[in-house]
């Protein structure tokens, strides 16, 4: 995996990479809590950009979810943005829809 991060109007962007496997998963709950924390200090959305992302684990997933409770405590909400068509469907599969906003465009509105 490879982590780029950014900014946009909504907030900070954490912007993975190629495959988030088991062998990612720390690295990737590292950076979570980076744009978590970052989101938090500037009150904003923690937006996951996925466009990049080919794969990606269920352990991967469980990182989501462990930063996605501790964004809750932060108030900040995390975004996730743009994921590809296989991405979307395990988000779906998983069940993400119901805990995330999934979007298609980073500037676009949650729901």
């Amino acid at each position: 995996m490879i982590w780029a991060a950014s900014s946009s109007a909504r907030g900070p962007v954490g912007r993975p990479a190629g495959d988030i496997g088991d062998d990612a998963r720390e690295a990737f709950l590292v950076h979570l809590r980076e744009g978590v924390a970052a989101a938090a200090a500037g009150d904003g959305e923690f937006v996951v950009d996925l466009s990049a992302v080919e794969h990606i684990s269920a352990t991967a997933l469980m990182a989501l979810t462990i930063a996605r409770k501790e964004a809750i405590t932060s108030d900040v909400k995390i975004v996730l943005a743009r994921p590809n068509p296989a991405i979307r469907e395990v988000l779906e599969i998983s069940r993400y829809q119901l805990i995330f906003d999934i979007v298609d465009d980073l500037d676009a509105d949650g729901g």
